[in-house]
């Protein structure tokens, strides 16, 4: 396996892992998004049907802060923004279901390199 084999199998490795940890609860949706959408062109997804709601939630929720960027933020700032934190959350999860679904169904076919 060449090196940029590798880091294509690797990129949507970590995009799979993201998918499952969306679909579990364990990482939020759009943070989850802003994963995805961020490996699609080391994974070579960049046209995939189920990697482009990605983008578009990543896109859409960009100015809300999430993850490490919320202790650049005041308690205040973030305590007002919440309401429209919860339901972009909500929204995104109601878009990116199927489709972490559907990347997870793929799984044997995304990490198999084309002989």
């Amino acid at each position: 396996m060449s090196w940029n084999q590798s880091e294509i199998i690797g990129a949507r490795w970590q995009i799979l892992e993201t998918a499952k940890r969306v679909l579990s609860g364990k990482a939020s949706t759009i943070e989850g998004a802003r994963i995805i959408a961020g490996c699609r062109f080391k994974a070579k997804l960049e046209d995939d049907a189920d990697i482009l709601p990605f983008v578009g939630i990543d896109s859409e929720t960009d100015a809300l802060p999430l993850g490490h960027d919320r202790i650049h933020w005041q308690a205040q700032a973030l305590a007002d923004l919440q309401p429209k934190i919860d339901e972009a959350q909500a929204w995104a999860r109601d878009l990116a279901t199927s489709h972490c679904q559907n990347l997870i169904a793929r799984e044997a076919a995304l990490l198999r390199w084309p002989d």
